[in-house]
């Protein structure tokens, strides 16, 4: 007679938890960064929240992370003046940065289509799409 195997040890050995991977979630929104936060936790990343731009900015100077996900509409500092700042900044500029965003400014396109280390993603978040990209950009952009 053949054992059968524990169905929940072998979901358990076979997901991948990249728990070296840290996240910063950037949105005005807390819900949204509540979602976000929760998905990625489950995932298995580390992550960080920060709820308008200047906050993101100085999260980003103050600790190292793999990739950022950026809200656009946000007061004081939108996302698109955030990836400026990012990258003039040595320290900043390799970031891998993802706009996710309702409704995208003329503006989003064209800077994600000049920056590789960008990419755009519309809310409402298909989480599984989402989940793809981000595991996507952690790939091509390993951290230093």
């Amino acid at each position: 007679m053949v054992a059968r195997p524990n169905i929940t040890d072998w979901h358990e050995e076979s997901v991948v938890r990249p728990s070296s991977q840290h996240i910063l979630v950037v949105d005005d929104d807390p819900t949204v960064v509540r979602l976000l936060k929760e998905n990625l936790e489950l995932e298995g990343y580390r992550v960080t929240c920060a709820y308008d731009g200047a906050a993101a900015l100085h999260q980003a100077r103050a600790n190292p992370f793999n990739l950022i996900i950026l809200d656009v509409n946000m007061p004081f500092m939108n996302g698109l003046q955030v990836l400026v700042h990012l990258r003039a900044s040595a320290e900043t500029a390799r970031i891998p940065v993802i706009f996710a965003t309702a409704e995208p400014s003329a503006d989003v396109y064209p800077t994600v289509a000049k920056d590789p280390r960008a990419a755009h993603v519309k809310k409402p978040l298909d989480l599984d799409s989402f989940n793809s990209v981000v595991r996507h950009f952690l790939e091509r952009y390993p951290a230093p």
